[in-house]
């Protein structure tokens, strides 16, 4: 088997530096809003979540991991529930 070229090496060291950084930032700013954004009404974060595609679900999870997404999956079941019951929101 030949040895890794010095390109396969910097690609796959790039990656981790990237894979780091992106690990790094998510816990840093893990409860930010992000800039100018307005908070959304559960109402609005539900529809949202209903029109999400199984494909995009699963994008999040590999995007986010398992740790920030099925939070948010749970709470938007939550939500989902609660106005399925009759509970309004604004």
């Amino acid at each position: 088997m030949a040895e890794p070229s010095i390109f396969d090496l910097m690609t796959d060291n790039v990656k981790e530096v990237m894979s780091l950084t992106k690990a790094e930032l998510r816990e840093r700013f893990k409860k930010t809003h992000p800039y100018r954004q307005e908070p959304k009404s559960p109402k609005e974060m539900l529809v949202e979540y209903d029109e999400l595609t199984p494909q995009k679900k699963q994008w999040l999870l590999e995007q986010f991991g398992e740790d920030s997404v099925l939070p948010y999956f749970a709470e938007m079941e939550s939500i989902k529930k609660r106005y399925n019951r009759g509970v309004q929101y604004g």
